[in-house]
């Protein structure tokens, strides 16, 4: 890090020991604390410059090297988010034991050490306290250096009242009762590790425990719940003591803690945290109720453990030096997430559905001129925050498994071990993470690499073909693909990626070239089946993050091996997906994505439903109001219709995980687009579960809730809220609001914002439901004027934090009007949002996206439309 900003500690002074004793109370909502750090003193100095926010500093005292001085002056900086201790004097180099007292807040903005309110067994409000360190958190628990790179050892004691439970990264080594009604519980001293890892949670906990036996010994796995709720952990616990094995063996180092504990909270910001032995999750992102859980329920909580496991070694046991690599953090914990899952579950085909929930996702955000590269340098806090996006997530993600496939799956293991080996309870750079693959493939790793890290966005590939398909000659050029093409006739941009092309035809072997310039060629061998009507397909499986744009008779090609299902699933969901993106880019007319949706009506796959559906789903969004509104929804209902009728509401003998999806995804859709006989439906089932709360499986009562809102009227609004009352559970609390978020009256909708900052709408779940009215058509322009009239309140709650401001700023995004851009621009502009600036700028580009799109686009769409 060589940054020199004022929100950048000094080197001169670096912890090495942390012990901290803290004792919340939670009936005032407070904390007192008392700390001794042992610091290295580099260079002499005179004043001792460490983070604290939103904490009172009392007394700081240094000792050691035959020096006792006490702080003659504490000056806090709320800005820059530290405390600077002057001394009066010099100390020099050396050792040294800093001495400190402080209070705090036990805050309701769910970051920091916070508060967090539940019902208890018998209905009473009770109340626990938890933390959420990430990034840059730690300080408003305890002053600290509260950089990565900066670690140490943590030694924690917490005084809490007798008969609650407290958790830490560490197991309790030491309890006593200092006086009547308090219990200390010291735990282990941790392993040396960054201060946003470190985690502690005070309250009426339970748990049920498994035990991991392999290399490196026993450890002992729990799922920790609010009474009553432990045996919804269950899933989680086998899932998390299967994983072990996986992970273990995979990185060649043993998990290093003696314990692994998995903590559901009633409020959680975001959807789980890594602490390390002391993971922190939302509770429907954690627990599984077998009588009313859904098959998406399950596989969401094995995919967030999954991930949060994998960053016990990559992020924990290793560390990103600063902010500005987060990416190798989160983007590993995804990939290796998902293939840790797929290596427990197959039969979920989790790589297809990375396609649909990591790549795709990250090609669109990464598609607008307002996104930012993989390694983005960040100074303050709040360009911290607006790193945790698809870009560090899910683009980190895809370029990570393009790597592996180009390197080969061995080979890429042995660089991550070599990687992990090297850097163990440290801190690492991308680079250092480069050096190992090249060390061990012998590949040109960080030139390759570089090109997808260092600078914004991605290529699309133009392909033209000449020859037959006996001895078809590929000619590729290269252009950063943009959304913003629509706005302006622009040459070639300048940036030239290395991509890793392979190109697959009638189902053969890949043929493979690294294209590192503007242009390439290629030349197939003869496929098995030959015919010049043979289709071939760049990028199978979709392993490679770039867009590809054909010659309009290849594109036909492709579509009869679409219809029989002969290219992959992968495939077939990418090839829509490209079609869509390149549509909204001028690369292509938006007639050709809709021919080729009518070629997936017999299409069994539920990821290529659900990214279609998504696809289809921001269409709607761009013509909401329009000429062709009405025609666009009786296409889209004619392309799920079939599926629907297919899949219908009862499962069939033989049906697994994906078919309970695939049911959920195209049943929900025909309903949203009208589909009379689905809506009649849903509205008997939704009328048998309010007499027999069994009479709907888990799996469609989120499709009955939503449809049976979507039809409804003021009397089903009510049953819905006498519903999200009654149940404890809270995934089923989720379906619950967001059918709250689909009726079609302006008036219910309005009360259901109004509710969201009420009691009646946790902490955590009052974004989603704003962000879900705002993805009703009927509710859009409602959302946003809400946002407006409580924006002191939303940025209070949520704009410390970052994560929550950024999804709400979002939704301002699907406008489509030049009064909505000016209302949009001219707002930000009297109430900026450091946390979310660079949000705004992308629903900003949206908007006159959706403006340019829909002149060029909305008379041809209705005239192919009406035809």
């Amino acid at each position: 890090m060589t940054t020199t900003s004022e929100f950048v500690l000094p080197a001169t002074v670096r912890p090495a020991r942390y012990a901290i004793r803290l004792e919340p109370d939670l009936e005032r909502f407070t904390f007192d604390g008392e700390e001794t750090v042992a610091i290295d003193v580099s260079q002499p100095v005179s004043e001792i410059v460490l983070n604290a926010i939103e904490l009172e500093v009392h007394s700081a005292a240094l000792k050691g090297n035959g020096v006792s001085l006490t702080a003659r002056d504490i000056r806090l900086y709320a800005g820059r988010e530290t405390a600077t201790l002057d001394f009066g004097e010099s100390v020099a180099p050396g050792r040294y034991d800093l001495a400190l007292t402080f209070t705090g807040t036990l805050n309701d903005k769910l970051h920091g050490f916070y508060r967090s309110q539940y019902a208890g067994p018998d209905g009473e409000i009770r109340y626990m306290a938890a933390t959420q360190f990430e990034a840059t958190d730690a300080r408003r628990s305890f002053p600290c250096w509260d950089e990565p790179e900066c670690k140490a050892t943590f030694q924690v004691t917490l005084s809490i009242p007798t008969g609650l439970k407290a958790i830490s990264n560490t197991p309790v080594e030491h309890e006593s009762q200092p006086r009547p009604g308090v219990t200390e519980l010291r735990f282990a001293e941790t392993p040396v590790m960054s201060t946003y890892l470190l985690a502690f949670v005070v309250g009426d906990l339970t748990a049920i425990h498994g035990q991991y036996q392999g290399p490196g010994g026993p450890t002992q796995v729990s799922v920790w719940t609010t009474p009553g709720k432990e045996e919804q952990g269950r899933f989680a616990l086998d899932t998390s003591v299967s994983l072990l094995t996986f992970f273990n063996d995979y990185f060649g180092i043993p998990y290093p803690l003696e314990k692994l504990d998995h903590i559901a909270l009633p409020d959680f910001a975001a959807g789980a945290m890594e602490n390390w032995g002391a993971i922190t999750y939302r509770e429907i992102a954690l627990l599984v109720d077998e009588a009313n859980s859904s098959a998406g329920t399950r596989q969401r909580v094995a995919e967030v453990v999954a991930h949060e496991m994998a960053h016990m070694w990559f992020g924990d046991l290793v560390t990103m030096q600063w902010w500005d690599d987060l990416w190798l953090n989160e983007s590993f914990a995804s990939w290796m997430g998902t293939k840790a899952v797929d290596w427990l579950f197959p039969e979920w085909e989790m790589w297809t559905q990375f396609v649909n929930m990591d790549t795709t996702r990250a090609l669109s955000l990464d598609g607008l001129k307002n996104s930012h590269p993989i390694e983005q340098e960040v100074e303050n806090p709040a360009e911290v925050s607006q790193l945790f996006d698809a870009i560090s997530y899910s683009k980190g993600a895809s370029i990570i498994r393009m790597l592996e496939q180009f390197l080969g799956a061995d080979t890429f293991r042995s660089g991550l071990r070599q990687y992990i080996a090297a850097n163990q309870y440290g801190n690492a750079r991308t680079q250092d993470l480069w050096s190992a693959m090249e060390s061990a493939s012998g590949q040109p790793v960080t030139s390759i690499m570089d090109s997808w890290t260092k600078q914004m966005g991605y290529p699309v590939l133009q392909v033209e073909a000449s020859g037959t398909a006996g001895a078809r000659r590929l000619t590729v050029s290269q252009e950063r693909f943009v959304y913003d093409r629509l706005l302006e006739d622009r040459g070639p941009e300048p940036e030239v990626w290395q991509v890793p092309i392979r190109v697959s035809q009638g189902g053969d072997e890949p043929a493979t070239i690294v294209m590192d310039s503007r242009e390439a060629s290629l030349t197939l061998e003869a496929p098995a089946k030959t015919g010049d009507g043979q289709w071939f397909k760049i990028n199978p499986q979709q392993t490679g993050f770039f867009r590809v744009n054909y010659q309009p008779e290849d594109w036909d090609r492709l579509i009869p091996a679409i219809k029989s299902q002969e290219l992959s699933a992968a495939d077939r969901l990418g090839i829509q997906n490209d079609a869509y993106s390149l549509s909204k880019s001028g690369h292509l007319p938006i007639t050709r994505f809709l021919s080729l949706a009518q070629a997936y009506v017999n299409e069994t796959d539920a990821s290529v439903w659900g990214d279609l559906s998504s696809n289809l789903r921001d269409l709607e969004i761009l013509l909401t109001g329009g000429p062709a509104f009405q025609l666009f929804q009786a296409f889209a209902c004619s392309v799920f219709k079939p599926a629907a009728e297919r899949v219908g509401w009862e499962p069939k003998s033989g049906e697994g995980h994906l078919d309970a999806l695939l049911r959920s995804i195209v049943l929900s859709q025909a309903g949203s687009y009208g589909d009379r006989d689905i809506l009649n439906q849903a509205k008997r089932l939704f009328e048998q579960h309010l007499q027999d709360r069994n009479a709907v499986r888990p799996d469609l009562r989120g499709v009955v809730f939503s449809l049976a809102a979507q039809a409804g009227d003021r009397a089903v609004y009510n049953q819905l809220w006498e519903l999200e009352k009654e149940t404890e559970l809270q995934e089923e609390k989720m379906r619950l609001l967001m059918a709250l978020a689909r009726f079609e009256d302006q008036g219910l909708l309005a009360e259901t914002l109004e509710r969201s900052l009420t009691s009646d709408v946790r902490l955590q779940d009052t974004i989603s439901v704003v962000s879900s009215v705002a993805a009703n058509p009927h509710g859009r322009r409602l959302a946003w004027d809400f946002l407006k009239s409580n924006w002191p309140e939303f940025d209070r709650r949520y704009g410390a934090g970052g994560f929550g401001l950024m999804r709400l700023v979002a939704m301002c995004g699907s406008f489509t009007t030049q009064e909505s851009l000016d209302d949009v621009e001219s707002f930000f502009t009297k109430k900026p949002a450091p946390a979310a600036d660079r949000t705004v700028r992308q629903s900003v580009e949206k908007i006159r996206l959706s403006i340019k799109w829909l002149e060029r686009n909305q008379d041809e769409l209705a005239d192919w439309l009406g035809r």
